[in-house]
């Protein structure tokens, strides 16, 4: 796993009554280099929430307290705990917190429901005023809710959960499965990234065997450089990858405590040499100074370490204006996106595409397009959670349709690679 060092360090009782999750404890523990441990159950969530530093004091803007606003440098604190699976047994959180991280550990400690391993996004054609935007749809997974590199645009910091019954939270999987025939693809995850945690969490090699045995596919989602594990594993058809990437100097000064993009494209290379189908993603896509050079660098660097099976491109949303000023600091912002954002941002004020108008981001995606075309050309090229009107606008360059999508995550984008 990832060199960590959380300040604390807290194992819920229900753990210890758990021989498999105890284990699975004890085997991080080691990789975490021996730290200390505080048993903890539902009286001591006010200290854990406060030793997160989850405080109803700190903004919360569309739904999140984003990391941007604090910039904190060390690692969140980490919380090793059990799904509660008999209903008779789960109790209600203490109080309800304004902060949702400090309301996501409130959860935790009272006793998850093993539902909320769940996380469901429908198909969407962008005609619903409630979702308005193209989505193929999707499920994820959540085993792990937290995340230790830090970016700024991101709510999911402070603490780190660890749901260590693995192996009852594949045999949930499995039924799953047999409810929804349908659903192919799973995405792993979107609340956290789990390959920082691996060997020793042991997700991996689990799940693997999971999802092979029942002819799905896991979608390796992540960040992270940490992919040794996976390279001999016997379940790679069946564990398709996806990188986030970003420009140089997105991955050095928004997303903080990420690997570099050269470190994250060798691990695509690696994944790829070792029979891996791989996927990339710009998402986010901030518009800083010199956005434009720098993608064009950024996506030259992925085609010449590996070829893709998909790209995804999205523009930083779900963003208030003044939210992007204070998060990525207006002097550091492309001027005229900065100027355009401005001047809309009455009318993108909580809109799921805010902050940026529609027109800036049919710029930004256009550049990335282009380029794609002239590097890589015949690569499959989707926008992420997008209005049909960007489509539209974009119809003259983007290959793909809307009504077609071959995407990273979807439901139904399995490789080998086929439209629908």
């Amino acid at each position: 796993m990832y060199d960590l060092h959380p300040p604390h360090i807290y194992v819920h009782k229900r753990v210890l009554n758990n021989p498999r999750a105890l284990a699975r404890m004890e085997r991080m523990l080691v990789g975490l280099g021996n730290p200390d441990v505080q048993e903890v159950d539902i009286t001591d969530t006010e200290k854990v929430v406060e030793a997160s530093g989850a405080s109803d004091d700190l903004p919360v803007q569309s739904n999140r307290v984003r990391m941007g606003i604090q910039k904190l440098d060390q690692d969140p604190v980490f919380i090793f705990n059990t799904y509660v699976w008999d209903q008779t047994q789960r109790q209600d959180p203490v109080r309800q917190y304004t902060n949702p991280r400090a309301n996501m550990i409130a959860r935790a400690m009272a006793g998850a429901d093993p539902r909320s391993m769940h996380g469901r996004r429908d198909r969407c054609d962008g005609s619903d005023p409630r979702r308005p935007y193209v989505c193929q749809g999707g499920w994820s997974l959540h085993s792990i809710n937290g995340c230790v590199h830090r970016c700024d645009y991101c709510g999911l910091g402070c603490a780190v959960n660890f749901m260590l019954d693995l192996e009852d939270f594949a045999q949930g999987l499995e039924r799953t499965f047999q409810e929804r025939p349908q659903q192919k693809l799973y995405r792993y995850d979107l609340t956290s990234d789990y390959p920082c945690f691996e060997p020793e969490y042991g997700a991996s090699e689990l799940l693997g065997e999971c999802f092979a045995r029942n002819d799905r596919y896991l979608l390796v989602y992540t960040k992270s450089d940490n992919v040794d594990h996976l390279l001999d594993l016997p379940y790679k058809e069946h564990m398709p990858c996806y990188w986030t990437l970003a420009t140089d100097t997105q991955a050095r000064t928004i997303e903080r405590g990420t690997p570099t993009l050269d470190q994250r494209l060798e691990a695509m290379r690696k994944c790829h040499d070792a029979g891996y189908v791989v996927r990339a993603g710009f998402s986010p896509i901030v518009p800083h100074h010199n956005w434009r050079a720098e993608a064009t660098t950024a996506l030259e660097k992925l085609f010449a370490a590996a070829p893709v099976d998909t790209v995804r491109l999205w523009v930083v949303s779900m963003m208030l204006a003044g939210e992007a000023e204070q998060i990525f600091g207006a002097e550091n912002l492309d001027p005229w996106c900065l100027e355009e954002m401005r001047r809309h941002a009455a009318d993108m004020h909580g809109q799921h595409s805010g902050p940026f108008p529609r027109h800036v981001r049919a710029e930004i995606y256009r550049h990335y397009i282009e380029e794609i075309k002239r590097i890589a050309p015949g690569t499959p090229v989707n926008l992420c959670t997008e209005e049909r009107a960007l489509w539209d606008m974009l119809s003259d360059t983007l290959d793909m349709s809307p009504d077609g999508l071959y995407c990273c995550c979807g439901q139904y984008s399995v490789p080998p690679r086929t439209m629908i």
